[in-house]
């Protein structure tokens, strides 16, 4: 078999073509520090490598979202701390004024401190997060959740819900709690009512009113009380008519009664006041149950503090309604320590989830440093070597490229 002179010439520097680019790569690897340039020098540690930077972005992401759920469940445990605190303080007025040695005037100077604690409790259950949104409104974080209407009485805006964040592939933790479960539904040692003007009303009527005779609104439960305005009289004067809600029977012979802004009128153990203009069909519905607001609680006692007098009547009402009020305000503490127990159970579960996030992205950094990084000294080895067999082809080359027989002749 023929070997011509350019087949050896051309496997000469085939041969230092390919240790050219071995010595390259491993230049490269050195110079790097990585195991390969392109998924194409090693396709399973590189799509390893992939799905390794995919799960650690995605723990990162995580551990961003526990950061903020601790930072919000931090300010939530933080305020429903303040409210606690402004609770303690009306309970200890609310103490204080059950002393008989106390005048009119004692007792209004108490019911000052109590608004002005219950105006700075409203602040507290409207607060808002770093972010603008407000803490207990439920899902509806732009909306205030505690706002007075037109009678000067707090609703809730807001709802039931809770905002959720993802902080692990499988659970979620919710940031914030509705006002409604932890400062309006409060349980109450008596039996409460609420008075709400219908939607379809044509006119400004409002209704505001407290319990004088509990046994009566005990026995009206769980029924309520519609006040039902009727057709003008015979005088051209607007007048109603009170009706039980179950059954249309009108309550304690109270039919057409001639209305006048501010008149009371009381039913059922109830002394309800009414205000605003009233025309035919108008309605204010009556609803008995066993919760109250933090506010109305409150707001029940200033208001009970600064019109009763020094009679009889007057002292047996105030002494019922400083039970009752020390009752609710222990309610509604035990309802905020239970909502901050549950904060800090969230606490907790965010702490360990995060605990968790960090070992496992240790190993999972562990794991794609051994499939991307080098060996330093078994590729300085390498590297020599290769340097080694490349001088040697290249001096090969060089004594076989003069080989010549017209050097014998």
């Amino acid at each position: 078999m023929r070997i011509a002179t350019s087949q050896v010439y051309q496997q000469g520097i085939d041969n230092m073509m390919d240790v050219s680019k071995q010595l390259a790569k491993t230049q490269a690897q050195v110079s790097s520090g990585l195991r390969f340039a392109t998924p194409a020098d090693d396709p399973v540690a590189a799509s390893q490598v992939v799905q390794i930077n995919q799960e650690l972005a995605l723990r990162d992401q995580f551990q961003k979202n526990i950061q903020q759920v601790s930072s919000q469940l931090a300010l939530e445990d933080s305020v429903l701390g303040q409210a606690t605190d402004v609770l303690q303080r009306i309970r200890e007025l609310t103490i204080q004024s059950g002393d008989g040695a106390l005048t009119n005037q004692d007792r209004a100077s108490i019911a000052t401190e109590i608004t002005t604690r219950t105006e700075e409790l409203l602040s507290l259950m409207n607060s808002r997060t770093a972010g603008g949104e407000y803490l207990f409104a439920g899902s509806r974080g732009q909306t205030q959740p505690f706002q007075r209407n037109s009678a000067g009485e707090v609703e809730f805006k807001g709802d039931e819900k809770q905002r959720r964040v993802q902080v692990t592939a499988s659970s979620s933790l919710a940031i914030n709690d509705s006002g409604r479960g932890v400062f309006t539904d409060v349980p109450s040692v008596a039996t409460t009512f609420s008075i709400q003007s219908l939607a379809d009303n044509t006119s400004s009527l409002i209704g505001q009113g407290r319990v004088v005779d509990q046994d009566a609104v005990d026995a009206l439960y769980p029924d309520g009380l519609t006040i039902e305005f009727n057709a003008l009289d015979a005088n051209g004067m607007p007048n109603f008519t009170v009706r039980r809600t179950s059954d249309n029977r009108v309550v304690d012979g109270l039919q057409n009664i001639v209305y006048q802004a501010g008149d009371s009128v009381t039913a059922q153990g109830m002394q309800i006041a009414l205000y605003g203009v009233a025309g035919p069909g108008d309605k204010l519905v009556v609803k008995t149950g066993q919760t109250q607001s933090v506010v109305n609680t409150a707001e029940q006692l200033a208001d009970g503090l600064s019109t009763l007098g020094q009679s009889a009547t007057d002292q047996a009402t105030l002494t019922s309604l400083i039970a009752s009020t020390l009752g609710n305000l222990d309610n509604a503490m035990d309802s905020i320590l239970r909502v901050r127990a549950e904060v800090g159970a969230r606490m907790n579960s965010a702490e360990s989830a995060e605990s968790l996030h960090q070992d496992v992205a240790i190993v999972s950094k562990d794991l794609l440093s051994k499939l991307q990084s080098i060996d330093y000294t078994q590729a300085i080895s390498q590297l020599d070597m290769e340097s080694f067999v490349l001088q040697a082809a290249q001096q090969s080359y060089a004594r076989i490229s003069g080989l010549s027989l017209f050097n014998h002749l």
